[in-house]
């Protein structure tokens, strides 16, 4: 009796579990046709106003534009970029929280030596990469470099050159130590909070030479108030097609910065093809691409396949170098 119980059982799932495949997919499509139906938040690791928030608010005017709901723009800071970090990868997973985070906040176990934090990157998912904040080498105006050349001559013959960076996790100090490494430059780095600190040292000559964004000097470029002697990207940018890069000037880096939209882990794939196709289409704009070229930022779309492969070799460059440089606990 008990086995044609279960054989009964068994011939009755045979019939439900088509339906219930069916059912799921329907649902996944209604859910894909009317995706969003409501406000999208893009979560932003910085307070307004920096390379980060920009960039964010420049995409998301036209998104919202694209997908028919607002797309407001949410400052998190604090945490060394990982309170935003875990508000996304603990927000549950319908389509409705992004973040659009740099490589700080999308693999926080890369920098552990830096900070702890309560998430790693295996708990978001790679959507796209859209920009890139790019750094350069800048001094002042008046200063007696007009490029990399010149400042290295000087500096290996006056050791000590002192050159304000970000902090030890960003890419200003890893460009400052393969510098020391292949021209025993013997520059010191001075860390410092924000561009907003980087900015005043250049210009009242408390350090020399730092690596602020692009941005944050962009007016006094154009005013010849400052020189950037190279950009720390891999090709030239867009906006500045007349400075040279790091890269091309000899020096190797195996990571670049990148500015991403992430999703919760287990956010449908549906939904991200869509931010991700929405996002293809507003990079190819030839007025998105003025507006973010007017802002000193590049754009560096890579859909979603390509951004995840992206993603990995940046974390592996990045660990690789931490453990080199002894920061790995």
């Amino acid at each position: 009796m008990k086995t044609k119980g279960c054989n009964r059982m068994l011939i009755g799932l045979s019939f439900l579990l088509p339906g219930l495949f069916l059912g799921m997919c329907f649902f996944s499509e209604a859910h894909a046709a009317t995706y969003p139906d409501r406000p999208i938040n893009l979560v932003v690791p910085f307070l307004p106003g920096g390379v980060t928030d920009l960039g964010a608010r420049a995409l998301a005017e036209p998104l919202e534009k694209l997908l028919k709901q607002p797309v407001l723009v949410v400052n998190k800071p604090g945490g060394a970029t990982t309170v935003a970090g875990n508000y996304v990868a603990t927000a549950k997973p319908d389509g409705y929280t992004f973040g659009f985070f740099p490589d700080m906040a999308s693999t926080p176990e890369v920098f552990s030596y830096f900070y702890e934090a309560p998430y790693s990157s295996k708990d978001l998912k790679p959507i796209c990469s859209a920009m890139v904040p790019v750094l350069g080498w800048t001094v002042k105006g008046d200063a007696p470099w007009n490029n990399m050349k010149d400042l290295v001559d000087y500096a290996r013959k006056n050791p000590g050159v002192k050159v304000g960076i970000h902090g030890r996790s960003a890419v200003g100090y890893i460009s400052m130590v393969v510098l020391n490494r292949a021209e025993k430059a013997g520059l010191i780095d001075v860390p410092m909070d924000s561009d907003a600190k980087i900015v005043p040292a250049i210009l009242g000559g408390h350090v020399p030479v730092a690596t602020p964004a692009f941005p944050a000097v962009k007016s006094l470029y154009e005013a010849k108030k400052v020189k950037v002697l190279a950009l720390l990207i891999e090709k030239r940018a867009d906006f500045a097609p007349e400075i040279p890069t790091f890269v091309e000037l000899g020096y190797k880096l195996t990571s670049f910065p990148y500015l991403g939209i992430f999703a919760p882990k287990g956010t449908p794939d549906e939904v991200a093809k869509k931010i991700d196709e929405s996002v293809r289409k507003i990079v190819a704009e030839p007025d998105f691409q003025t507006k973010i070229n007017s802002l000193g930022i590049q754009l560096n779309y890579q859909d979603t396949a390509t951004f995840e492969k992206s993603h990995v070799r940046y974390r592996e460059a990045y660990r690789a170098f931490f453990k080199e440089e002894g920061l790995v606990k």
